[in-house]
């Protein structure tokens, strides 16, 4: 008898905000969405297949032909693609997973990511290397802090719609490290020398010292690793420091990235039950600090704005704090209270900025 093929299983993603206006998306986040539900995809069919799970975790060929995600047209209305899960009409590979059960899970799983409810992931995927490769793999799609745009997930058979924000990346960044005392993580930025995957190392070097710094990453890392030599990068994790404070070595590396300073584009900032928009789009440059080469900077001196910060996540967010506290300490007083210069800077901040 021939196997019983499973029932396919849809769902629909929906990109909405600014950065999808006229129902066009850009092809950047189109593809970084698609490439990361179908990586959890085949995460959540190897722990529904209760496959071993090695050191060095791989897809195998097999598994990518019967846990293909497949995009249809797009729907009218911000950025809506139906996806299915259907097995291949000529494959010769038999299943006995059950996709109906596969897109419940990934429903499931993105509602723990928004509720922040840690136990619900867990049961999804008990695992910890597998838990902690899904979460790596949604933050990498996820709308960045600089992004205004909002990620959509429902399953066809259900009215319920889950809505994925970048305040979502906060839930999982705290997962990750939960294990971790906050003090002990630190973000270090250098130059990428060398990578040993023997050794799980990776050699930079630090400005401030012009010393190399072993970083020790996880294993789970491996996949995501930045090829590209002799480029700064930042890595985050748990330090050990000199007498002068300077960090020495990084174990338990939980990420790696390049060193990002293409423009960040604020066109509004809201908190603390208030929003400000920008009449005009504002293109703020990040750039390294002169002296250490760890802090992103970003000025602009139009509207009396200076930040820093270690990381791009966290620069935006002082962005926007520091954007409301300007607005409330030059805008929401008495005219009569600023002095001559503080009140030309409120003329600028009326022209290019309002409250809505």
């Amino acid at each position: 008898m021939s196997e019983v093929q499973p029932a396919e299983a849809k769902a629909t993603i929906r990109m909405s905000g600014q950065e999808m206006e006229n129902f066009e998306v850009p092809i950047d986040i189109l593809v970084r969405v698609l490439a990361g539900l179908q990586q959890i995809l085949y995460l959540l069919a190897t722990v529904q297949e209760k496959r071993s799970v090695g050191e060095r975790f791989r897809v195998p060929m097999e598994m990518q032909q019967l846990y293909r995600l497949r995009a249809s047209i797009p729907q009218p209305g911000s950025y809506a693609i139906p996806v299915l899960l259907k097995p291949e009409i000529d494959s010769q590979l038999s299943i006995s997973g059950n996709y109906t059960e596969i897109m419940l899970n990934l429903e499931g799983f993105f509602s723990s990511l928004n509720s922040s409810d840690f136990n619900q992931a867990q049961n999804i995927f008990p695992d910890s290397k597998l838990r902690n490769r899904a979460l790596r793999e949604t933050r990498k799609f996820l709308p960045k802090a600089d992004e205004l745009w909002q990620l959509g997930f429902s399953r066809s058979d259900s009215d319920r719609e889950l809505t994925l924000t970048n305040k979502v990346i906060d839930h999982i960044d705290n997962w990750l490290t939960q294990d971790t005392p906050e003090d002990a993580v630190m973000t270090v930025t250098g130059e990428l020398i060398r990578i040993d995957f023997d050794k799980r190392l990776v050699v930079l070097r630090y400005p401030p010292t012009r010393q190399e710094i072993d970083c020790i990453y996880l294993e789970e890392l491996e996949d995501s690793m930045i090829e590209n030599r002799r480029q700064m990068i930042q890595v985050t994790g748990q330090f050990t420091l000199d007498a002068d404070g300077h960090p020495t070595n990084l174990t338990d590396v939980t990420r790696i990235e390049p060193v990002d300073l293409s423009p960040i584009n604020v066109r509004e900032v809201a908190g603390y039950g208030k929003k400000l928009r920008l009449r005009m789009p504002l293109f703020l440059t990040p750039e390294l600090d002169e002296e250490t080469k760890q802090l992103l900077v970003v000025e602009e001196s139009q509207i009396g704005l200076h930040v820093f910060a270690y990381t791009r996540d966290e620069l935006i967010h002082e962005i926007n704090e520091q954007m409301l506290m300007i607005w409330d300490e030059y805008v929401n007083v008495s005219v009569d209270e600023l002095a001559s210069d503080a009140q030309k800077l409120r003329e600028k901040l009326l022209v290019k900025i309002e409250e809505v």
